[in-house]
C-alpha cells in the first residue's frame, strides 16, 4: 500500500515539473528556457531518486532520455556546436570505467575464493579473544570495502561470522556486537578509496573535471587516517554498549585452500598490479579509468570469468553513478549551475560552514535514500554554486554521504545485517547515530586540518 501511494505521489510530482516547464511557470524566476528545462530535470530527478518509486538506475535513464529529447534541442539553438555524446558521455567516463574494474576485480576474487579464504586466515590469527576477534573482523571488512563493493564484502562476513556470534548464548551481548561489526565497518571503509564506494567516484569526477582532482595514492591519504579513526571509535563503542559475559569463544576456523590454484595466483597477481597501476597514475599519465580496463580485458579474454560473471556485475550501480554525472551536465549545459551562482548568497561566507551545511545535508538525505544518489543530487549544486575550497566540499560531501548509518535502510551493509533478525532498529540506531555524528564531527575538524595539510584545494 505505501509504495503504491509512494508511486502515485511521484508521479503527480513528476507530471506537475513536467507541465510547469513546458508552460514556462519557472521564468518568473529569472530563468531562461534551457535553465528551465534543466530545472526541471533536475527536480524529476529528486523526485524519483528519493521517493524509489521506480529502480534508481530507472531514474539516470530518465534523466538521459529528457536531456536528448528535450534539452538537447534547446541548447544547440544557442550553442550548434554540441554534440550528441554531452549527455551520453557521462555514461561511460573514467570514474564509470575505474568502478568497472574494480567490480571485475572483485567477481575474480570471490569466483576463486581467495577473499573468503583472506578472511579466514586473518580470523584465524586472532585467537579465542572476542573483543580481539571484532577487531580483527572489523580490519578485515573494512579493508576489502576500501577495494570490494561494501555489500558483496557484508555478504561474506556475515557468512562468516553468523555461525561464530551463534556459539555464544542468545542472552549475551556481544553477539549483536560481532553482527554490528561488519555493516559499520563496511560504510567506514568505502571511505579509503575512490572506488570504495559511489559517492567517492562521483566526487572524484567533478574534481576531475574541475581539474583539482586527487590521484588515487592521495586520495588514500587523506581517506586512510579517517578510516582508521572511525574503526577505533566503532570498536570502543561496541565494547562500551554491548559487553558480553563471555570473553572467550572457539572459532574453529580454518584457511581453504591450503595452497591456492595457478588461477588464483594470476588473480591475486593481476589484482596487485591494477592496484598499484591506480596508485602510481602522476609516475606513468595513464587514467585510472584506462588502468582499470587491464583486469576486465585479461580476466574476461583470458577467460578466468565468464560471460555468466559479465551479467552478474552490478550494472544498475553504474547506471546510477551515470545518471548522476549526466545530471551534472544538465545542470551545467543548461546553464542552472550559472543561475545557481548568482542566487545562492556564498560571497564572503565562511568555506568551512558551507562544507559544513552541505555535509549535513547530504548525511540526513543519505540516512533515508541512496548514498550515490544523494551524491549525484548534492554534489552538482556544489559545482553550481562554485564556492572556495571546491574539492574539500566535494570530498566532505562524499564521505558524509558514506557516514549516514543510522537506520537499516540508511545502507546496504546496515540491511543485511538487520536481515539476519539478530538486531532490532535500536541495536542499529544508537551506535549507528553516534557514528554518524562522530563521522561527521571528525570529518569536519580533524578531516578538514588534515586536507589542509596534504594540500587538497
Amino acid at each position: 500500500m505505501w509504495r503504491h501511494t509512494n508511486r502515485l505521489v511521484a508521479s503527480v510530482l513528476v507530471a506537475g515539473f513536467i507541465l510547469c516547464g513546458l508552460f514556462g511557470v519557472f521564468s518568473g524566476l529569472g530563468m531562461e528556457k534551457p535553465t528551465q528545462v534543466a530545472f526541471v530535470i533536475l527536480l524529476v530527478g529528486a523526485t524519483l531518486w528519493i521517493t524509489e518509486a521506480v529502480p534508481l538506475f530507472v531514474t539516470s535513464l530518465i534523466i538521459l532520455f529528457l536531456s536528448k529529447v528535450w534539452l538537447m534541442g534547446l541548447i544547440r539553438e544557442i550553442r550548434p556546436e554540441s554534440t550528441e555524446t554531452l549527455f551520453l558521455a557521462p555514461f561511460f567516463s573514467n570514474i564509470i570505467l575505474l568502478f568497472l574494474g574494480g567490480f571485475v576485480i572483485s567477481a575474480a576474487l570471490h569466483k576463486y575464493q581467495i577473499d573468503e579464504d583472506i578472511a579466514r586466515r586473518i580470523l584465524a590469527k586472532t585467537g579465542h579473544s572476542i573483543p580481539l576477534m571484532i577487531a580483527g573482523v572489523m580490519c578485515i571488512t573494512a579493508f576489502f570495502s576500501m577495494w570490494l563493493s561494501n555489500t558483496a564484502t557484508t555478504a561474506m562476513m556475515l557468512a562468516l561470522c553468523i555461525p561464530i556470534a551463534a556459539r555464544l548464548p542468545s542472552t549475551d551481548r556481544y553477539r549483536k556486537a560481532i553482527i554490528l561489526s561488519i555493516p559499520l565497518a563496511a560504510n567506514v571503509g568505502g571511505l579509503g578509496t575512490p572506488i570504495g564506494s559511489p559517492p567517492n567516484a562521483i566526487a572524484m569526477q567533478y574534481m576531475h573535471e574541475a581539474g583539482m582532482a586527487p590521484s588515487f595514492g592521495k586520495w588514500i591519504v587523506l581517506g586512510l587516517p579517517g578510516v582508521s579513526g572511525m574503526l577505533i571509535l566503532i570498536w570502543f563503542l561496541l565494547m562500551i554498549a554491548y559487553r558480553g559475559a563471555s570473553t572467550r569463544i572457539s572459532l574453529d576456523i580454518e584457511p581453504h585452500p591450503s595452497v591456492y590454484s595457478r588461477r588464483a595466483i594470476i588473480v591475486i597477481g593481476v589484482a596487485f598490479l591494477t592496484a598499484v597501476g591506480w596508485m602510481t597514475g602522476p609516475l606513468h599519465g595513464v587514467s585510472s579509468g584506462t588502468v582499470a580496463l587491464v583486469p576486465v580485458l585479461f580476466f574476461f579474454g583470458a577467460r578466468f570469468l565468464s560471460t555468466k560473471d559479465l551479467r552478474g556485475l552490478s550494472w544498475d550501480v553504474l547506471l546510477v553513478m551515470g545518471g548522476g554525472l549526466c545530471l551534472g551536465s544538465v545542470i551545467s549545459a543548461g546553464g542552472l549551475a550559472d543561475w545557481l551562482i548568482d542566487r545562492v548568497p556564498t560571497e564572503g561566507m565562511n568555506p568551512f560552514i558551507l562544507a559544513l551545511a552541505f555535509g549535513i545535508i547530504a548525511c540526513v538525505m543519505s540516512s533515508v535514500m541512496s548514498n550515490t544518489a544523494t551524491a549525484n543530487l548534492i554534489m552538482p549544486i556544489i559545482i553550481g554554486v562554485g564556492a572556495e575550497r571546491m574539492s574539500p566540499m566535494l570530498v566532505g560531501a562524499a564521505f558524509s554521504c558514506s557516514l549516514a548509518m543510522a537506520l537499516p535502510v540508511s545502507t546496504p551493509p546496515n540491511a543485511m545485517a538487520f536481515s539476519t533478525d539478530e538486531l532490532a532498529v535500536k541495536d542499529i540506531l544508537r551506535p549507528g547515530l553516534i557514528a554518524t555524528i562522530a563521522g561527521l564531527g571528525l570529518t569536519f575538524t580533524a578531516g578538514w586540518w588534515w586536507w589542509e595539510i596534504i594540500g587538497l584545494r
